[in-house]
């Protein structure tokens, strides 16, 4: 039996305790409650910061950019578009014959624009004459080398014919003789207008253009017409007439005078030969991988390895409609504003590209693996999430690059952009190598990403060594702030 005495002191220690077991209880609820308000206010933070960069992101596009980015997804759609119309209609032989035709002609349009197009933008203030007297010159170059390229590709085809070349390669080089006048003068006239920041005449271009060549292409397929040869003059038919209507609206934009033209030629030569040899070292070093990839892993190995790609590239329609409108507006930034202008736009470039790139790279990592499922099927195209990852930071850093090299051309640095090519070149033909011996496929993608940081850094450096940098660089800082953030 208890005494009275100690139930009374059961009962107080009873109340001490249940007191306690409240005054935790409630500490419990306000901790929670204050982790409640501090997840609510961290959920908050984020979508606050979300929203400043999203503004800030969308401060940096311009309408240039909107309509260079909705020009060039309708060239990549028309692109895309044309290979299923011919699989669809035809055979993997016809295909074949196709993309191999289009790859001469995609080279030839590349040579083109490195050596005539982009010296007309970054000299067209520099030149000697009225501007309608620099346009003339260069749009004579621009038929001289269709005549040049017209001449070689009949050598080529009669060559084929000498030596029993198969007879669908044989017309196909006639084909694409035939047509090579009228895609030249087309991307002339594109970059003719992106140029002079007429992106809204680009876009009707091509959509005009694409119309033209599917509608032709479906009307083959339909009739039971479709080959290699009938869609090559589909995308000559689709060429020729908005390029003609386009040249005959602008026609007064246009002066030749023979005089002008050597020295035009004179001095688009003295800047176009180093950027010639700087992309062919570029389309070298990216046609090297896959024979790397071939002879180290054989065609499996090289077939997943263009899966892949095919999958990263999925962003190369976005960086080529920026990449459309970056120079010229770099040539106006040097030209008026001298080296602190050009900072100052190159930043505002790099920002908008760094937070493009950082978001595919985000999508690619989370959803990349189950794209290329969906699209290939087979047990070779699973479990390459992370080289697809690996890819696309190598693709990223890469396109970080282009807008200090976009300015060392731009300044006309020619050589050092040449000297870098080739050094980045004979760097990851190397790593890929080596790596992909060890490693395989995710070996290859990361010796691609060291040669794209070295690429990066290797534009960046001379770069900030040779660009002016006298002026107020609170523009630039500014920038850089507003991204950092």
């Amino acid at each position: 039996m208890c005494t009275p005495y100690e139930n009374r002191v059961d009962g107080e220690i009873k109340r001490i305790t249940s007191a306690s077991l409240l005054i935790a209880n409630l500490e419990k609820h306000r901790l929670s409650a204050a982790h409640r308000i501090a997840s609510v206010e961290s959920v908050s933070v984020i979508a606050k910061n979300l929203r400043r960069s999203s503004i800030y992101a969308l401060r940096l596009v311009s309408r240039e950019h909107i309509f260079g980015l909705a020009d060039q997804a309708i060239v990549s759609a028309a692109g895309f578009l044309t290979t299923l119309l011919i699989a669809r209609w035809s055979d993997s032989t016809q295909l074949g014959v196709y993309a191999l035709g289009l790859s001469v002609l995609l080279s030839l349009l590349a040579f083109q624009d490195s050596f005539i197009l982009q010296p007309y933008m970054i000299q067209r203030y520099n030149l000697e004459g009225t501007p309608a007297e620099r346009a003339g010159a260069s749009l004579t170059l621009s038929i001289l080398f269709s005549a040049g390229s017209i001449l070689a590709l009949t050598v080529a085809a009669l060559g084929f014919l000498a030596l029993g070349g198969g007879p669908e390669i044989v017309v196909m080089t006639w084909a694409i003789a035939a047509i090579v006048p009228f895609a030249l003068t087309r991307d002339f006239a594109r970059r003719f207008a992106f140029a002079h920041f007429k992106t809204a005449q680009v876009l009707f271009l091509d959509l005009t253009a694409a119309i033209i060549q599917l509608s032709a292409l479906g009307w083959l397929g339909a009739s039971g017409r479709m080959s290699a040869t009938s869609a090559c003059a589909a995308l000559g038919a689709a060429c020729a007439l908005p390029t003609a209507i386009s040249l005959y609206y602008t026609r007064a934009e246009f002066t030749i005078r023979l005089p002008h033209v050597r020295v035009t030629l004179k001095q688009t030569w003295a800047l176009g030969k180093w950027l010639l040899v700087g992309r062919i070292t570029d389309q070298a070093k990216g046609y090297t991988t896959y024979w790397l990839a071939a002879a180290v892993g054989g065609a499996a190995v090289t077939g997943v390895f263009s899966a892949c790609m095919s999958i990263v590239g999925f962003a190369n329609p976005l960086m080529i409609g920026l990449f459309n409108i970056i120079m010229p507006k770099y040539v106006l930034a040097w030209k008026h504003g001298g080296g602190p202008r050009l900072w100052h736009e190159t930043i505002r470039s790099t920002a908008l590209i760094a937070a493009l790139m950082t978001a595919f790279s985000l999508a690619v990592l989370l959803v990349g693996e189950d794209v290329m499922r969906f699209l290939y099927h087979g047990k070779d195209f699973e479990g390459h999430g992370q080289t697809l990852t690996v890819l696309a930071l190598a693709i990223s850093f890469g396109s970080l690059g282009t807008p200090a090299q976009i300015a060392l051309a731009t300044m006309e640095r020619s050589r050092a952009l040449m000297l870098n090519t080739a050094v980045q070149a004979v760097v990851t033909m190397v790593l890929v190598w080596i790596l992909m011996m060890e490693w395989g496929l995710l070996g290859a993608a990361y010796g691609m990403l060291a040669g794209a940081l070295i690429g990066c850094v290797g534009c960046w450096i001379p770069f900030y060594a040779l660009v002016p940098k006298v002026g107020d660089p609170a523009p630039a800082l500014r920038v850089l702030q507003e991204f950092e953030k």
